[in-house]
């Protein structure tokens, strides 16, 4: 393939994302039964017959759903992630980079004029708070941080020992699947999440589907001031991320009195930046994250910079444990 080639590939590659989004939004995966005809999944989804048999030829052609030849599709194992009900559900996310992240990066060169977000995209403090006046904006954001919460905190449970602590805090933690996630693996401890109104009912609601209603309980809190419970363990999954310097620089202020106070340990689950970047899978997803936390005024940092910004809470780095996908467990205990 010549070079010439390969970039028209790379170019061209944006229309596949908005068939994933578009049949999230559609709740295509949940409306099949088996193998359906267009019509029928229509009917069921209030679509238009001709145009949804056009969306589900682009959905065959790129695995999310099978074309049986005979009018008929059938769901694949890659579509049926689209599903509300599947364990593997990436629904949630697929709503949100396709209708919160997508749009922002059509302004990228805009941010990397001014190295400051985009006109019109909430950032800092306020593009969380206004959640409580967008509940349905909410519920896409936090149902897409369950989506990928799932997958890391189970992956963080296997690697790291949770079980020696008998109370965990997850500070920001949205509808609480961090917290649940390692509250299974750790049949006898508690622990609460910390997070702004807007997520208060999703966590209480996800507590009891998941089995741990009796061991977790939501807080109100702002990671901006005195974190109002102690703990033996402060849990911070994809937080630091979403914030510039000197905001992170507070919330790690924050964390760090408490842990402090607690004798605890605090535990991130964020990805760590090469210092060198290569053309690998792992390396563009990284510069993704890095890119997508730019447009809100956030970033991605390298193991380096979260020592020193760490360091800033007196909190010092103790290990980092490896995930997959460049994300990693960091401890850090009060210095």
């Amino acid at each position: 393939m010549s070079a010439q080639d390969e970039l028209r590939g790379l170019i061209g590659f944006y229309w596949k994302p908005h068939v994933i989004t578009a049949a999230a939004q559609l709740g295509l995966a949940d409306a099949f039964d088996g193998t359906m005809p267009a019509g029928a999944l229509a009917a069921k989804i209030g679509a238009d017959e001709v145009a949804l048999a056009r969306l589900l030829r682009a959905m065959a052609s790129i695995g999310l759903v099978e074309d049986k030849g005979d009018g008929g599709f059938a769901l694949t194992e890659l579509g049926a992630c689209l599903r509300s009900d599947s364990p593997q559900s990436l629904k949630g996310m697929a709503l949100h980079v396709g209708t919160q992240l997508s749009p922002a990066f059509a302004a990228l060169a805009q941010c990397v004029r001014t190295g400051t977000p985009p006109e019109g995209i909430a950032h800092g403090p306020d593009g969380f708070a206004e959640f409580a006046d967008r509940p349905e904006a909410a519920a896409v954001f936090n149902q897409s941080m369950v989506d990928n919460s799932r997958r890391f905190a189970a992956e963080a449970a296997r690697a790291y020992d949770f079980t020696h602590f008998a109370t965990i805090a997850d500070v920001g933690g949205g509808y609480g699947a961090v917290l649940a996630t390692l509250l299974k693996a750790a049949p006898r401890r508690k622990g609460c999440v910390l997070d702004l109104a807007h997520a208060k009912t999703g966590a209480e609601a996800l507590f009891a589907k998941e089995g741990v209603g009796d061991r977790a309980r939501f807080v109100e809190a702002s990671f901006f001031e005195q974190l109002p419970v102690a703990a033996d363990c402060y849990v911070l999954k994809y937080i630091l991320h979403d914030w510039n310097d000197a905001y992170a620089q507070t919330i790690v202020q924050r964390v760090g009195e408490a842990a402090a106070a607690s004798n605890g340990t605090v535990v991130l689950i964020e990805r760590i930046l090469p210092e060198r970047f290569d053309a690998s899978a792992p390396h563009a997803m990284a510069a993704y994250g890095d890119l997508t936390m730019m447009l809100w005024d956030g970033k991605e940092r390298t193991e380096r910079e979260f020592r020193e910004l760490l360091a800033k809470g007196n909190l010092g780095l103790t290990r980092t444990v490896a995930l997959p996908d460049n994300h990693f467990v960091i401890e850090a205990k009060p210095i």
